[in-house]
């Protein structure tokens, strides 16, 4: 049986394609969360699910980690940030089911544990290679390396400790949130991967592997292993 994982809603409707796509080759049972004001009114969905995945999008507003707007800061969507912190908060203190964050849901989750950010890494991370990349390469296209951590759930996922993918963003991670291990960096430093410290499968990665998966067997991979995690463990509510 099809194990079922939850996708929030990309602000592009389009590109949510990429993720019922790969979730669905994985294996999957694809199903996209739209937002709500309140999880109280999607608990009965969120008790079927077996998995999530927090998909890319807008920047993330900075006064959640306590700094005020830079020059290079980009379009805000306050309702995603309320609606997807909220579900945050409920799926890792409610639930057990496996996470995956891709490029915005990395950035989120290291906010949520008290990390902060690059709000515009051309600006206050000159002396970095480009991230930014999305007009001078396709999507999908490989166009820089990260180094894997060996001894992480990212390793376990690809088998490989160098590793070629794609770059779409322009914020990156300042500092890391409490209990969060990073698990990939770019060659200068900025970490491209982390994983919540313990058992619990949360996995996230700066790049954006739904849009390389049908071309990519390591990307793929990705959503292979994130689904047979969300097939061996069951829905289960933790008691608060």
């Amino acid at each position: 049986m099809r194990p079922i994982v939850g996708i929030t809603m990309n602000t592009r409707a389009e590109l949510s394609t990429y993720y019922v796509e790969s979730v669905e080759a994985a294996g999957g049972c694809p199903l996209i969360l739209s937002r709500v004001e309140s999880c109280d009114s999607i608990k009965p969905v969120l008790d079927q699910l077996d998995g999530i995945i927090f998909s890319g999008g807008t920047d993330i507003n900075p006064h959640y980690y306590n700094d005020d707007p830079r020059y290079g800061l980009q379009q805000v969507k306050p309702g995603r940030d309320q609606y997807e912190f909220e579900l945050l908060r409920t799926c890792l203190n409610n639930y057990s089911f496996p996470i995956l964050g891709i490029c915005r849901g990395l950035q989120l989750l290291n906010i949520y544990q008290g990390g902060n950010m690059y709000q515009c890494l051309e600006k206050e991370k000159p002396e970095g290679i480009m991230h930014a990349l999305w007009e001078k390469f396709p999507m999908h296209y490989p166009s820089h390396a990260v180094q894997v951590e060996k001894d992480s759930r990212l390793f376990a996922l690809i088998q490989e400790e160098k590793v070629l993918v794609n770059s779409l963003h322009h914020q990156g991670i300042k500092e890391l949130g409490q209990n969060l291990i990073s698990t990939a960096r770019s060659s200068d430093g900025l970490i491209e991967a982390l994983e919540l410290a313990g058992d619990r499968f949360v996995v996230a990665v700066q790049w954006h592997p739904e849009m390389m998966s049908t071309r990519c067997e390591i990307a793929a991979s990705i959503f292979k292993g994130f689904i047979q995690e969300c097939r061996v463990q069951s829905t289960s509510m933790v008691s608060p």
